[in-house]
């Protein structure tokens, strides 16, 4: 059996011919068999270099092999707690799924694309004024008026010294394909995803609480304390259920083709209520809302997984194919058809940069979940 000196001279070995690009395909997999060892029984040894630097590469490399081109890229994770997770989603869904590299060179692909015009989502918005009147907001565009401007990319109100006397409400709709930021005029900070929409006033009442709606999609807020609105809580009301906020940072999903709301709180405290249930959520606790049978379940969560997207991430942890297939077909703007029901439930794992084209996505689901599927126009049909 091989000591721990020899063991540390293969794993840099075959580190180093990894990052040379000269790895075979069986050294790849003794690799990860190393790695995972090396979790179990061994701290990480300086003279192997950064571990978090080494990781990030490892993760490159991994999908870089899956795919039948070098295209596709994920974001470096190594700066961020995210990462550690993301490394560890790539080597399950390598050896999980296993049979990834065999796959891939003993059979031929059936994939077909067809006048593909599938384009990566990006920073669009429209805003609906208070006289009734839509602002399309986007990169190319700049707006500004005496409470707001857009620089095409966020939308940012003034912070007024004097509160307003009465509520004048704006809305602002991001449609399939989108994503945008929003500050209030109280300074609260929302990130809002594809298909989302949100109202809210252009400045708040003194005195009265601050309250604002989701009519629908997903958003993740910073809310500006009480302490510095003279004590005035903060309301966010979504389809059937009232969030109650002192000052915090959460994350709540109500859309419209999906039968749950739910809500993430990553720091501070909430107050999670409906006509029938009241719950107080700590940081790292979900709720979800069942509309059909208007019932709270609470569970603890991995909040970084949720709320990825804000990163510009898709981070998936066991999720069904049907379930990735609404996030995808939201954030790429394109109508995704499953003729067979049976590979609806098929589990995913894996953290990806939301910067990759369509085309690369559904080539990793292919390769570790053997499906095929047509692209055409802004239509994917999986069979």
């Amino acid at each position: 059996m091989k000591d721990n000196q020899n063991i540390n001279q293969d794993f840099q070995f075959l580190i180093e011919k990894y990052l040379d690009g000269k790895i075979t395909v069986d050294e790849l997999k003794k690799l990860v068999n190393y790695y995972e060892s090396f979790q179990e029984t061994h701290d990480w040894v300086e003279d192997l270099g950064s571990e978090s630097k080494i990781k990030n590469k490892m993760l490159l490399h991994i999908l870089e092999s899956i795919q039948e081109t070098k295209t596709v890229k994920v974001i470096p994770f190594y700066k961020k707690s995210i990462f550690k997770y993301a490394v560890a989603a790539c080597l399950i869904a390598f050896v999980t799924f296993g049979s990834i590299y065999k796959f891939q060179q003993n059979k031929n692909t059936d994939i077909k694309v067809s006048n593909s015009s599938i384009q990566v989502g990006s920073d669009k918005a429209i805003l609906t004024l208070e006289n009734g009147s839509d602002v399309i907001l986007n990169k190319e565009t700049n707006y500004q008026s005496a409470t707001l401007k857009s620089n095409g990319r966020s939308l940012v109100y003034s912070k007024s010294k004097e509160m307003s006397e009465e509520l004048v409400y704006n809305y602002l709709t991001i449609p399939r394909g989108g994503q945008f930021f929003i500050e209030l005029s109280d300074g609260t900070k929302v990130w809002l995803n594809s298909d989302s929409k949100l109202k809210y006033p252009v400045s708040f009442i003194k005195g009265n609480p601050r309250e604002i709606e989701l009519v629908y999609g997903e958003a993740y807020f910073e809310v500006s304390k009480s302490t510095e609105h003279n004590g005035d809580a903060f309301y966010l009301k979504t389809n059937e259920q009232s969030i109650q906020v002192l000052g915090t940072v959460f994350n709540v999903k109500a859309y419209r083709n999906e039968h749950d709301i739910i809500t993430t709180l990553v720091e501070g405290s909430i107050s999670v209520t409906n006509d029938l249930h009241k719950n107080v959520l700590q940081p790292g606790e979900q709720s979800k809302l069942s509309q059909a049978k208007n019932d709270f379940t609470i569970s603890v969560v991995d909040v970084e997984e949720v709320v990825a997207w804000r990163l510009g991430e898709f981070s998936f942890t066991n999720k069904s194919l049907e379930e990735i297939m609404k996030v995808l077909s939201r954030w790429y703007d394109v109508d995704i058809i499953i003729e067979n029901e049976e590979i609806k439930s098929i589990g995913f794992t894996g953290t990806l940069s939301k910067q990759l084209p369509i085309e690369s996505i559904m080539k990793i689901i292919k390769q570790t979940n053997d499906m095929n599927y047509v692209i055409e126009n802004e239509k994917i049909i999986i069979e």
